[in-house]
């Protein structure tokens, strides 16, 4: 088996908040584990792991350990789940309350570790971990940020989620290391050859997979902002617009926008800006259980649907996203009340579906 260890330079997590459930924040708490395995295929039952890799945030500093198997018999594969499971171990004597973050982990990662320690004949140390981010014995929480990050896919400047894709929009740069196919055919070539340029290689593919995960930890505080992690500064009318401040507990890498049914977000790392169109009517209040409701279009609004056995059926249609809203007046009452603010805000972010 082969051992690597690395440490590299990070810049401090900025971060105005300091919260357990910040997986951004490397002050946070719980400290955090990244996990990233590659393997010989995509089966866990035809297929082997051949190199385990992880990293901590140790204050100023990515740390970086990992293991490959020096052949393809089971025991070469063996050594290194031992030597990962021995790691582990030693790292919840010291901080017995850890987080493990994975990409994509609860669908690949995590399932194929313990298929491939149980056909090893060998205890699995995360046979616990089965559901992202719930409590779990052992004192280790499992967090799969690609499945934490998915329901903000439409913010998300890049054609798609690929670890690599959104790293590179961070401004991650990949090396030359071999990937896919050509990652296991390099493997395989090592194992014959044992040649080091071949060993460095799949290293770095691995190393470049665990520092590509580790820019993506502030993207989750993006998540925590819509959760509450930010205080309303400001409500005002303007233009028949009414525009919404909040500035941000949470530190935001990146600028972003969206919008949807002249509702728009605009968030900066120093402020976030709601801005949505005043009609006639009044403010429209949106309600995401579409199934619970029916539109009434000459009226311009919905009722529950309790209430359609009272109206003649030619009157009334199902309701669509675009249509589920009722009215109501921003009023002074509306703009000197941070609760009733909140809720609104609250509700556009369930609008832009953001919030589950």
């Amino acid at each position: 088996m082969q051992t690597l260890t690395q440490t590299f330079p990070i810049k401090p997590m900025q971060s105005a908040r300091q919260d357990t459930r910040t997986a951004g924040d490397s002050s946070a708490e719980k400290p955090i584990i990244l996990l990233d395995i590659e393997t010989t295929g995509l089966s866990p039952e035809m297929s082997t792991v051949f190199m385990i890799g992880c990293a901590r945030l140790e204050n100023d500093r990515l740390s970086l350990i990992q293991w490959l198997a020096d052949s393809l018999e089971l025991q070469g594969e063996r050594e290194v789940l031992n030597a990962f499971t021995q790691w582990l171990g030693e790292c919840l004597q010291h901080m017995p309350d850890l987080r493990l973050v994975t990409y994509n982990g609860h669908t690949f990662d995590l399932p194929f570790l313990k298929t491939r320690y149980v056909q090893c004949g060998l205890e699995c140390p995360l046979t616990v971990l089965e559901e992202s981010a719930l409590p779990m014995s052992g004192s280790i929480q499992a967090t799969d940020l690609y499945r934490e990050l998915f329901p903000l896919k439409s913010l998300w400047p890049v054609p798609n989620m690929k670890l690599k894709t959104m790293s590179r929009w961070l401004d991650y740069s990949y090396s030359n290391a071999p990937e896919g196919r050509r990652l296991i055919k390099a493997y395989h070539e090592y194992i014959k050859t044992k040649d080091s340029d071949i060993l460095n290689l799949l290293f770095l593919h691995n190393t470049d997979d665990l520092r590509a995960l580790h820019t993506l930890l502030p993207l989750y505080n993006y998540l925590l902002l819509f959760r509450g992690a930010a205080r309303i500064t400001s409500a005002h009318i303007q233009n028949s617009v009414l525009r919404i401040c909040l500035k941000p507990e949470v530190f935001l890498p990146r600028p972003l926008s969206y919008e949807v049914f002249e509702n728009r977000l605009s968030i900066t790392p120093a402020e976030v800006l709601l801005e949505t169109r005043i009609y006639p009517q009044g403010l429209r209040y949106y309600y995401t259980d579409i199934k619970n409701y029916v539109y009434l279009p000459e009226e311009d609004y919905v009722l529950h649907k309790s209430m359609a056995a009272f109206i003649d059926k030619s009157h009334w249609q199902k309701a669509r996203r675009e249509n589920c809203y009722t009215w109501f007046s921003p009023d002074d009452n509306f703009l000197n009340d941070e609760k009733c603010q909140k809720e609104y805000v609250h509700m556009l972010f369930r609008l832009f579906g953001f919030l589950r």
